[in-house]
């Protein structure tokens, strides 16, 4: 436990030390700080995974806090390794993104401080084992990212951004509050150990304690409608932020509710349906707003929501399980869920770090404009299309692995009497759906930002990203590829955090889904075998042979321009109409206008269902509420002092009463 300590203190004090140093240097302070806590962190956290017990140490509060313990027991160790090496990625990125603040010294002593501020405090969410403490660190959590997501606060659009994920978060921080708070209350101490018996059992009390948690860390994590703040915080943080958050952050949610599920909450199958419709809806939601999106990033933070909801859908399914007494369900969908967090924060960091570069290149988000980025920047285009393949789910790449799990999981429930057909069926409806409008929206992506011709003169001219912005994209490819190809060594690892979560007897099931992996590892073998094998066969045909270049067929008109091609928009539209009632769209039109118009215009822009629909008129009821007492405001500082007077008598007297 030391060295996790040590690890976690490397990190804020790495961040302080790029307080004292000139600017050049605080990106390779920052990045030596992280890469220290690597050497202490990631051991400590492999020992635990691999069965080396559960360390922990106690530390001793005044009173209300009391004792304090942090366990790195296995579901911790999990997320810390999480936390540690997305930590370090997003050091090394950054010291090479934040180059264009070079000269802004409070700017970048700011952002790393904060940083280094939050990749501690997650440390500390996911071990410590003090409801109080939990409660401070993750509110320590969410207040270094909201400084983070408005680092560049001069702009109008950051800064509203910054307010909306700040206010999201504390109103999920108050359902935790609410929950922590009575759970304590009924188990008469702040010690998670001792929670079990007021979360455990099927009636009403438990379950509306788990419910509380679930929407307080389905805040955090994205679950639809909790979802609203990712669209907007997720561009209007730095890129380095953006893949911390989407890839690290939001999995905080998850450690708490799979804690929670461990600590005996949520047994009970209504609850299981719950979190699996909520599950479905977040994974089919978030995909096909995704579909609509014109802007890089807000594109990859609906794709957040989309995965979040595969997670969810897996840790539904296991509820349903255990509930069901289906020991075999219970374990894939746990397995299921666990292995897609850990491969959403691959892929989804490696996204937007090739959307970084894209950015810093073009200096532009929007898909319309730009294109033809392979022939500049080829190395980071193979590396986002290695992401692209691993979040579409296909073989030879990690998020297959875990799909496949979720898949068998499903399929095993519609041959199982006791586990609901119709919930199996519904998954198996909604992981189909989500897989396929996966494909279309990466598809999109890909062909319209990385292939076709440049859109701009910036596009045009070559120059990959230095290698501070590259390694940290190779390194996340390799572990996807690991992932997918070698899951057989990866999966014992995941066995320590899902078995207690899926009940003590799924040893024997725990056997049988590691032996099905090394079965299939043989074949997707052979499929990648037979992909070298064309390609290299491909090679050997064409030899020193010429090769013919012709221009796209484009109707006979040899005048090439980039206006002639496929746009974003244009792309999609065919599903888009399908879908206008759940994705409705604001758009502007221009038309010509006379014999010899001087222009015209045309702009969409997509808009959030729940947010149009749910939350303005949510906060339009609160806002009318709150006009009611606008009479406190007087002005006059004699008031002020006598409301803090009564506030002062009410607490006192409030405090003799607890006594």
């Amino acid at each position: 436990m030391t060295l996790f300590l040590a690890g976690t203190g490397l990190f804020l004090l790495a961040g302080i030390a790029t307080l004292f140093v000139g600017p050049s240097r605080k990106g390779l302070i920052f990045a030596g700080g992280a890469a220290a806590a690597q050497a202490l962190l990631l051991p400590a956290a492999i020992k635990v995974l691999l069965g080396g017990g559960s360390p922990s140490a106690a530390v001793e509060f005044s009173f209300p806090i009391g004792r304090a313990v942090l366990r790195l027991d296995p579901l911790a160790a999990f997320f810390v390794l999480i936390v540690s090496l997305g930590g370090f990625l997003a050091a090394v990125y950054s010291k090479g993104y934040m180059k264009a603040e070079s000269g802004d010294r409070s700017s970048l002593s700011r952002y790393y401080l904060f940083m280094g501020l939050l990749i501690a405090a997650m440390l500390v969410v996911v071990t410590v084992q003090n409801a109080l403490l939990f409660l401070i660190a993750w509110e320590v959590m969410s207040l270094a990212s909201f400084f983070l997501v408005a680092h560049e606060h001069a702009k109008d659009e950051v800064r509203r951004a910054g307010v909306y994920y700040l206010v999201a978060m504390q109103v999920g921080a108050a359902f935790l509050i609410a929950a922590f708070v009575w759970t304590s209350s009924l188990s008469g101490s702040l010690d998670f150990a001792s929670f079990g018996p007021a979360l455990g059992g099927e009636g009403l009390l438990p379950s509306l304690l788990f419910l509380l948690f679930f929407v307080g860390f389905g805040t955090k994590a994205g679950f639809v409608p909790f979802h609203t703040w990712l669209p907007l915080a997720h561009p209007a943080a730095p890129t380095g932020v953006s893949a911390l958050m989407s890839g690290v952050m939001i999995k905080t949610g998850i450690y708490g509710i799979l804690r929670i599920l461990l600590l005996g909450g949520g047994r009970s199958l209504v609850l299981g349906y719950i979190v699996l419709a909520v599950g479905i809806v977040s994974g089919i939601y978030g995909v096909m707003n995704a579909i609509a999106q014109h802007d890089l990033k807000r594109l990859l933070a609906y794709h957040s929501i989309e995965n979040i909801g595969l997670i969810g859908l897996g840790i539904g399914m296991g509820m349903i399980g255990l509930a069901a007494g289906q020991e075999g369900i219970a374990v894939l969908g746990f397995f299921g869920a666990v292995l897609h967090t850990f491969n959403h924060f691959t892929f989804k960091s490696l996204l937007f770090y090739g959307a970084g570069v894209v950015y810093l290149k073009t200096h532009t988000r929007d898909i319309d404009r730009l294109g033809g980025l392979v022939r500049v920047v080829p190395v980071t285009s193979a590396l986002f299309l290695v992401g692209s393949l691993a979040i579409c789910g296909l073989p030879l790449f990690s998020g297959f692995i875990s799909e496949f799990a979720l898949y068998s999981g499903l399929i095993r429930g519609l041959a199982s009497g006791p586990f609901p057909r119709f919930a199996a069926l519904a998954g198996l409806a909604g992981l189909a759906f989500i897989g396929v409008m996966a494909v279309l929206c990466f598809s999109k992506v890909f062909g319209i930002v990385f292939l076709g011709s440049p859109r701009s003169a910036r596009a045009e001219t070559p120059g990959e990203g230095s290698g501070w912005l590259v390694t940290p994209m190779a390194v996340l490819a390799v572990l996807i590829v690991f992932v997918g190809m070698l899951a057989p060594l990866v999966i014992p690892l995941l066995g320590p955090v899902v078995r207690p979560i899926a009940a003590g007897g799924a040893d024997g099931e725990w056997l049988r889904l590691v032996d099905l992996f090394r079965r299939i590892a043989p074949a997707l073998a052979v499929f990648g075998g037979l992909i070298v094998f064309f390609i290299a066969l491909r090679r050997l045909l064409i030899g020193t042979k010429p090769v013919a270049v012709f221009k796209t067929w484009d109707c006979g008109y040899q005048a090439e321009s980039p206006r002639f091609q496929y746009t974003a928009g244009s792309f999609a539209a065919p599903f888009l109409r399908l879908i206008a009632p759940l994705v409705p769209t604001h758009q502007h039109i221009a038309p010509p206008e006379g014999l010899f118009p001087a222009g015209a215009e045309y702009r969409s822009h997509p808009l959030d269902l729940v947010e149009i629909r749910l939350i303005r008129p949510l906060v339009g009821v609160i806002r009318r509420f709150l006009k009611l007492f606008t009479w406190i405001q007087t002005g006059q500082t004699q008031n002020y002092i006598l409301y803090g007077l009564i506030f002062l008598i009410v607490l006192i007297i409030w405090i003799i009463g607890v006594r």
